[in-house]
């Protein structure tokens, strides 16, 4: 690995030919330098100030001012010297003159003196996580979805894998979008909300140069109110700073609360902060607000740190918080947790005079300029300062390479997690490797001992049995205040089904097997603990019966609602299972179940929109079918029930078939045509074969299917799943997909809105057959190549979007108007 050095401080020059001035303050003059991206460069500011007078320091650029240069800079003085730090961002390249300056106190000026900068590339750059923070709050009541996206700075690598450091929650993806960025989606189960309000994403860049980046995000999940849950919520007193209090400051603003609760807390509490403010004080949106974790202090208080504001010294900026606690008084899950949020408080922040970096080793910092050994480490659970070894030995730690957040790597003694407190020291148990789903250990006995989690592992134990198995799996041996322990209950799948997560020395959860016989247990150290633990399981043979996940569906009137023909579900003694099943008109209709009868036998029901009886079957195999009619457009309900005090799982499928003749394609299922009163296939190979008032177009390269599709101008012309599609014979009605413009297809079905699939190498995704530019998508225009007149993509503004390693070029061609534009198209 290439080595990274600090500049050296500049060289003063000291012209003895000048006498001082009286006693006047001088600043001496100081050398150009040169400062690399990501590296902290540091200038001495030499002073003549012979009565000792207290000054003040000052910086500005010459010309046109640097983005973010505040965020990345320090500038700290005494009566004797001066020191400014400046750690460039990769926008910060060339030659820049400084202007600093002294000043009284009052801000009377004494002397000034210019420095010329020049800053370089980096010649070894790490990876920085520019997105996301540390962490947000989502509002699973406005939206069901946890989206963000992740963005890498990396100056000198072309492309940055970003991918999980461990496993994501079940549902979860993380996807590579471009060179250095992805989007993360995941949609909460109700098990998983239930069972805890946050999650840890835990993240890693690696650029193929230096040891993976790692990073976590903090998800908060966030829901509607309580109610009807026992114990008291948490009561949040704001200790400092308070309404209108003016606190002075250069690194930052510490925010001082206390919180009591009957039961105690299960997460540190959260601080949000901003410098906007909220539209409604009494009810403000904190998934605006940039979110920070309180850290336990002396005398019962909680702390958190509001990072430097980059504020000149006595400037003021208004900044609004409020703090958040959750209890635990749900010891299986969040349910019953009670949360309270804090009033909005409005405080000024204002700057105080820099004193360089301040934070001490192992302290939490957002930038290299805070720390006093300037060096800023990002690690998981947020960026650490630590000591620097470059000129002096370790006391703490070994001295090695280190990655700042900036990216630069730096000599440093030892690292975050060994220095600052990590998982170090564990060793795992012999059971291992047992941490990931696909690798539970299969629980052959009914006791453990001398288990160990070490932290940001979980132990998973499949157990199996019968259908109606109570399944009881307890831990203990560990002491909690060592080191959280939890215990959650899965299904083969991962979906949790029960949960037990106190903050007792005990965790203990039940789960009653279906018809799979299995269910897997997951302990886990909470925030990353780690402890020592004992498990032991135990079996109690047909003790329950289990309900399927789409109760309350017992009735009519709670039937549950299909989106596809497939079904499934549990019968337990005395209850059924109601399926809606909604035609638009007269249908045929069959209706079918699969069980193992030597379990229980099940019946199966189709009943009327009246609940009138329409069929029943009755038999005493592992299928029960039924085949009927449906006369009218309505919704008729499938019954599956159980005979006498039977218990049993199944599966099912629903079919119908329209009866009825069609006017126009729009009444036809999809895949199919209205040909003379008549809905059918859709598939043709020449226009012959279709209706009047349709097309046959081609669909894609190869031999993709063509299907007729009725001849539009607009979507509402087509069905709801479909687009009125511009190919090269015409526009005609067909199915949505996905692709967007220049996107490879297989056929038109693949790509989004109005475009078709151009029979281009590897698919093409664009409208065919336009005319002019008005006819094309913003970012398209219109070319004729080939023979074929399509809205290609343009690549002036990004030459690396066009699919070159499938045979096509940023090259530049005329638009029909003969125009001349650089575009995505076949290379010649």
């Amino acid at each position: 690995m290439r080595s990274s050095t600090t500049p050296l401080l500049a060289l003063a020059i000291v012209l003895l030919a000048c006498e001082p001035d009286g006693d006047t303050p001088d600043l001496l003059p100081v050398l150009p330098v040169d400062a690399r991206v990501s590296e902290t460069l540091s200038i001495e500011l030499p002073v003549r100030n012979d009565a000792g007078r207290e000054l003040r320091y000052r910086v500005s650029i010459e010309g046109a001012p640097l983005a973010a240069f505040e965020s990345v800079t320090s500038l700290s003085g005494s009566p004797e010297r001066g020191e400014f730090r400046w750690t460039p961002l990769a926008s910060h390249v060339g030659r820049h003159e400084l202007l600093f300056e002294i000043t009284s106190p009052s801000g009377e000026r004494y002397d000034g003196e210019r420095v010329v900068v020049n800053v370089v590339p980096s010649e070894d750059s790490a990876p920085v996580f520019l997105r996301p923070g540390a962490g947000g709050t989502h509002d699973l009541m406005r939206d069901p979805c946890v989206r963000f996206d992740v963005e890498i700075r990396d100056d000198d690598t072309p492309t940055v894998e970003i991918r999980e450091r461990a496993p994501l929650p079940e549902g979860a993806l993380i996807a590579n979008e471009g060179a250095k960025s992805a989007r993360f989606e995941w949609c909460p189960t109700g098990d998983q909300i239930a069972a805890s309000e946050r999650w840890t994403i835990e993240l890693e860049a690696d650029d193929g140069d230096h040891p993976p980046v790692p990073h976590d995000y903090v998800v908060v999940l966030r829901t509607g109110p309580t109610s009807g849950c026992p114990g008291a919520a948490p009561a949040i007193t704001l200790v400092a700073p308070l309404e209108g209090e003016r606190v002075t400051s250069s690194s930052g603003y510490e925010v001082r609360i206390r919180v009591s609760d009957d039961v105690g807390l299960r997460d540190a509490p959260l601080l949000y902060w901003s410098r906007t403010a909220p539209d409604d004080r009494a009810s403000p949106d904190v998934t605006t607000f940039e979110q920070v974790v309180f850290a336990p202090a002396e005398g019962g208080e909680w702390r958190a740190r509001i990072p430097s504001l980059g504020l000149a010294e006595g400037a003021d900026a208004e900044v609004f918080y409020l703090a958040t606690a959750t209890d635990n008084d749900d010891a299986t899950g969040t349910a019953c947790d009670h949360r309270t949020d804090s009033s909005v408080v409005a405080f000024f922040a204002v700057g105080g005079a820099s004193t360089g970096g301040d934070l001490g080793q192992c302290s939490p910092c957002t930038r290299s300029t805070e720390c006093a050994s300037g060096i800023c480490v990002a690690a998981a659970g947020g960026a650490r300062c630590l000591t620097s070894c470059a000129a002096s030995a370790c006391t703490v730690g070994t001295c090695g390479d280190a990655i700042t957040i900036e990216g630069a790597t730096r000599r440093a003694c030892g690292d975050v997690a060994a220095v600052c407190g990590g998982s170090s020291g564990c060793t795992d148990d012999a059971l291992e490797p047992n941490d990931a789903l696909d690798d539970a250990t299969l629980a052959s006995m009914t006791t453990y001992a001398d288990l160990q989690i070490c932290g940001g592992n979980s132990d998973f134990f499949r157990i199996d049995g019968a259908f109606r198995d109570l399944v009881t799996v307890t831990i203990d041996g560990f002491e909690h205040d060592a080191g959280d322990l939890d215990l959650r209950l899965l299904s083969p799948s991962g979906t949790i089904v029960a949960s037990s997560a106190s903050t007792m020395d005990r965790e203990s959860a039940s789960f009653c097997l279906g018809d799979t016989g299995r269910v897997v247990a997951q302990v886990l150290g909470y925030a990353s603990a780690q402890n020592a633990y004992d498990l032991s399981i135990t079996r109690a043979p047909l003790a329950c019966c289990s309900d399927d996940a789409f109760e309350p569906d017992d009735t009519r009137a709670t039937a549950r609602r299909l989106t596809t023909q497939d079904f499934d579900g549990t019968i337990c003694p005395d209850d059924d299972d109601f399926v809606a099943l909604t035609v638009t008109g007269a249908s045929a209709a069959h209706v079918e179940i699969l069980f193992d009868a030597a379990i229980g036998d099940l019946d199966l029901e189709l009943q009327g929109p009246d609940g009138t009886r329409i069929a029943i079957s009755e038999g005493t195999g592992d299928t029960e079918a039924i085949d009927a009619d449906l006369p009218a457009a309505g919704t008729y309900y499938v019954r599956v029930l159980g005979f006498s005090t039977a218990a049993n799982t199944y599966v099912g499928e629903i079919t119908t078939t329209p009866i009825t003749s069609c006017t126009a394609t729009r009444g036809c299922a999809s895949g199919e045509v209205c040909d003379a009163g008549v809905c059918r296939s859709d598939a043709c190979t020449s226009v012959a074969m279709c209706p009047a008032s349709h097309l046959c177009p081609v669909y894609g390269p190869g031999s993709a299917a063509r299907h007729c599709g009725a001849t539009c101008t607009v979507n509402s012309d087509c069905r709801s799943t479909e687009a009125c599609k511009w190919f090269a014979e015409g526009r005609a009605c067909g199915a949505r997909g996905a692709g967007a413009n220049g996107a490879a297809c297989a056929d038109a079905t693949t790509c989004g809105g109005q475009r078709a699939c151009l029979a281009w190498p590897g698919g093409y995704c664009a409208r065919a057959g336009c005319r002019t530019n008005a006819d094309c998508e913003s970012g398209t225009f219109c070319v004729t190549t080939g023979g074929v007149s399509a809205c290609v993509l343009e690549c002036e503004s990004d030459v690396d979007r066009c699919r070159d390693a499938e045979g096509y070029a940023c090259d530049f061609v005329d638009d029909v108007g003969g125009t001349l534009h650089l575009a995505c198209v076949p290379a010649s």
